[in-house]
């Protein structure tokens, strides 16, 4: 213990010395520093910097491949593994090892980036060497000519890390990037066809089989994916014989062998049922079908030609496209007919997946011609079920319904291919993840992307498994049983009730479709000055308008003087508890007159508080500002910055943070509601569904003189 005087001041604490964020960064990767710079000194050394080091005496003489293993030189998998053979493979490497051994240290840590790295890279030019050995056993001209070249580099051991970084990734990601890795490294070998295609197929593959028990049933999204990418995959194929010679294990293509302007048009279409297949259409599903089985036939008529020259009146023996001008074709066909097959044999495998008509619709969307039968009909799930402080919304006109189980339905919007769900589920508590998940797969198999908006924390627990939460607003809920308005932190409540009763202002509830129409016509004005100011039409989605303020159920709550001048007005939407009787209200509409009585919402809160209270409501939501919240978010993720961002571009246009701010002064407790979604890769087009939903009937150039304000 330290004993301090008063002549002698306090030690004061020395503050700890933090690392730059670089330095920080630079340490977690060593191994990727280590060997970067051992290429780095190698090609200075051997001058491979500057020029290629194919033309050193010594360069087959420490290259791998199949003729130094022959010799014996087994030593070459470590010396050539340092040497690249042209300068520019040193700027290739400069960004291919801080992508795969970098990404893979930073993830996993050192020992398994060194191991990964070392043991790809011996297995890749090895396993290398014995497959195309093989094949030149069996007679293959293509393995014929590799199997006494050599080849030197890194990239086998790189290729490796790749793979096992993109395996360590969670799910959907894990298979997402080693599909397209695959597809990248297959379609190497087959058009390509040089040594280090062939390693790097070897180092992926060994990584993939290491891998195979993380793999799990691949769902819906990601059996379209996988038809999505393997369709893209073959369109790139096909332009890339289009521009440039290849040559793999069926043989060699020429460029310029194809026409570019049929190559163009047909990459067009493709990429039109490639989207199909993506959003799991029928119609695209059939389609590929069809492409793929002709493409099969013509590439397994290609390898009977290449088989058997003589029917085509060649010589016998294997075919040479240098010597047949008009069957340059066939190597290509024969490629991409097995390609096209293994594609054939996935859409046969998935049928499933591809259920979803152009006209897309929802199998237990019931009514969906007869809107005002289906918002009878999820009224009576409402009132019967009861549900949260968003409920009521579901019986809006500008829905959807989705009807499971006896007793749930699901209210939603389509805005860019994305069901949007307008709040929990309506459900029993017990049945809520069912009800969620049900309706999840019914909107995947229509090829819609599903998300929730303003979710409660039980439906953030019921999600499906693999599912995100976001943050995206906040709740403001005030208790009604015991209210008082008494003590300092309700003094704003308390001096704006007393100075209502001192100029006359009074508080009345009504039914908005009985009110005489003079008031109607009132209200009526005092909203259309509202959203005038906004400069972007009234916002939709989780914001009611004066239509749904004319539903008898929603209770009005009016500040009126005694001439009859309406000086603002609240709405109120009932939240039932099973059986029918409203235990809570959530506030919608809050308008006011310009000049009016100042404190009018103060006064509005607090009446329509105290007299919900009497009543026997036991609560009041206020309801949630979008894009914004009380306290910093522990934990705070990258795309919850993004969004806080957002709200505060947002602010000066709809202020929903001061709004935010406002209700606190009615002392509410905070409930979070959240985004629920299934994929990250979605956001981007979730958000555009809801900027859609929001602002439904807001053009272009209204969207765009808003975000100029908003950005100025």
């Amino acid at each position: 213990m330290t004993v301090t005087s008063e002549r002698e001041p306090a030690p004061t604490a020395t503050p700890a010395r933090t690392t730059p964020r670089p330095i920080a960064f630079l340490a977690r990767v060593p191994f990727t520093l280590a060997l970067m710079a051992a290429l780095l000194v190698v090609g200075i050394a051997t001058g491979g910097l500057v020029r290629p080091i194919t033309e050193a005496d010594w360069y087959e003489t420490f290259a791998y491949g199949a003729p130094s293993f022959a010799d014996g030189r087994w030593w070459t998998v470590v010396t050539g593994t340092f040497l690249v053979i042209t300068p520019w493979g040193y700027l290739i490497l400069a960004v291919l090892v801080p992508l795969g051994v970098g990404w893979l240290e930073l993830r996993r840590g050192s020992r398994a980036a060194s191991a990964y790295f070392i043991g790809g890279q011996a297995i890749a030019v090895v396993g290398a060497a014995i497959v195309i050995a093989a094949f030149a056993e069996f007679g293959s001209t293509w393995a014929e000519g590799l199997v006494t070249q050599v080849d030197v580099g890194p990239s086998g051991g790189v290729m490796a890390c790749l793979a096992a970084a993109g395996a360590s990734l969670g799910s959907p990601w894990r298979s997402r990037a080693l599909l397209v890795l695959t597809a990248f490294v297959l379609v190497s070998v087959l058009f390509l066809g040089s040594i280090a295609d062939v390693e790097h197929a070897v180092a992926v593959g060994t990584v993939l089989l290491m891998n195979a028990r993380s793999f799990t049933k691949p769902t819906l999204r990601e059996q379209r994916f996988v038809a999505f990418v393997a369709i893209i995959a073959l369109t790139a194929v096909q332009v890339l014989a289009a521009l440039v010679p290849t040559r793999g294990p069926f043989g060699a293509t020429y460029a310029g062998g194809m026409d570019l302007i049929d190559v163009l048009i047909d990459t067009v279409i493709v990429v039109v049922v490639a989207t199909g297949l993506r959003r799991g259409y029928r119609a695209a599903w059939i389609t590929t079908l069809v492409l793929a089985a002709l493409n099969v036939l013509v590439g397994a008529l290609a390898v009977v030609f290449i088989a058997h020259p003589d029917l085509l009146g060649g010589s016998s023996g294997a075919v040479d496209a240098g010597d047949f001008d008009d069957r340059e074709g066939l190597a290509f066909a024969a490629a991409t007919g097995f390609l096209w097959a293994v594609l054939l044999l996935w859409l046969l495998v998935c049928a499933r997946a591809f259920r979803a008509r152009l006209r897309r619709r929802l199998h237990g969307d019931h009514g969906a011609d007869r809107p005002g039968a289906r918002i009878e009909e999820a009224r009576d799930v409402v009132q019967t079920t009861g549900g949260g402080v968003l409920s009521w919304m579901a019986t809006w006109r500008d829905n959807r319904h989705f009807f499971g189980a006896p007793g749930t339905v699901v209210a939603y919007q389509t805005h860019q291919g994305v069901a949007l769900v307008l709040g929990d589920p309506i459900a029993p508590p017990d049945e809520l993840g069912e009800a969620l998940a049900g309706f999840a797969s019914a909107a995947e198999r229509g090829g819609f992307i599903v998300c929730v908006f303003g979710a409660s924390a039980a439906a953030r627990d019921a999600m499906p498994r693999g599912w995100h939460a976001l943050q995206i607003a906040e709740d403001t809920l005030v208790d009604l049983p015991g209210l008082e308005f008494t003590g300092k932190r309700w003094g704003a409540v308390r001096t704006s009730l007393n100075r209502a009763e001192r100029e006359g202002v009074r508080f009345r509830f009504a039914s908005l479709a009985t009110e005489p129409r003079s008031v109607r016509a009132q209200i009526g004005a005092i909203s259309e000055q509202w959203v005038g100011d906004k400069g972007l039409p009234e916002m939709r989605f989780t914001l009611g308008s004066i239509d749904e303020a004319l539903d008898p159920a929603v209770r009005m709550a009016l500040a009126e003087t005694s001439d009859g001048t309406i000086e603002g007005f609240l709405s109120w939407l009932p939240v039932y508890a099973p059986g029918g009787s409203p235990r809570g209200w959530t506030l919608d509409l809050m308008r006011r007159r310009d000049g009016g009585f100042p404190p009018v919402m103060e006064f509005l809160i607090g009446s329509s508080a105290l007299a919900f209270r009497d009543e026997g409501a036991q609560f009041l939501s206020l309801s949630g500002a979008p894009l914004a919240h009380s306290e910093e978010l522990e934990g705070e993720s990258s795309v919850e910055r993004v969004l806080d961002r957002l709200g505060a571009l947002l602010e000066p246009a709809y202020g929903f943070r001061s709004l935010h701010r406002f209700k606190q002064k009615f002392n509410p407790r905070a409930e979070p509601l959240y985004l629920l979604y299934g994929d990250g890769a979605d956001l981007a087009r979730i958000g555009v569904a809801l900027v859609r939903a929001y602002l439904p009937d807001a053009s272009v150039p209204q969207l765009v003189r808003a975000g100029l304000t908003m950005g100025g």
